[in-house]
């Protein structure tokens, strides 16, 4: 037995008795599509998620351009945008959805639990993407 048929029996047992969940390569594929190379990626600079209970998770991304400040709770994704203008666009692995920009606030509704990123325009016409996180 060379390596390459050893490793085949190793990846058709794991696949037999541990195999990935459909979830994981669904999210992983979605991940991947969704990607844009061109965006300045806004970091993560603070989460708070309360511990126990129900309550909103906050979160805040910097960029060199754009701040983005969250509140993730019961399907709605609220935020507070500086350095941006336009609309602002929750991605999710599966959908998409734009709200427009009003006084640096915006507000989308019926966003699917799970991963999260924000997509905006700086003022100066660059695109600016959060990092993904789990809402």
């Amino acid at each position: 037995m060379n390596d390459d048929d050893f490793l085949d029996v190793l990846r058709a047992t794991a696949d037999e008795f541990d195999p990935v969940p459909a979830g994981v390569l669904r999210d992983a594929s979605a991940a991947l599509a969704l990607r844009s190379l061109d965006a300045e990626l806004a970091e993560l600079v603070e989460s708070e998620a309360l511990v126990r209970g129900d309550g909103p998770l906050t979160l805040a991304f910097e960029s060199e351009r754009v701040t983005v400040n969250l509140e993730i709770s019961d399907g709605v994704v609220r935020g507070l945008v500086t350095g941006a203008e336009g609309e602002a666009v929750v991605e999710t692995p599966h959908s998409r959805r734009a709200a427009p920009i009003t006084d640096g606030w915006f507000t989308v509704t019926d966003v699917p639990s799970g991963l999260v990123r924000i997509r905006v325009t700086a003022s100066d016409g660059t695109p600016v993407v959060t990092r993904w996180a789990r809402g």
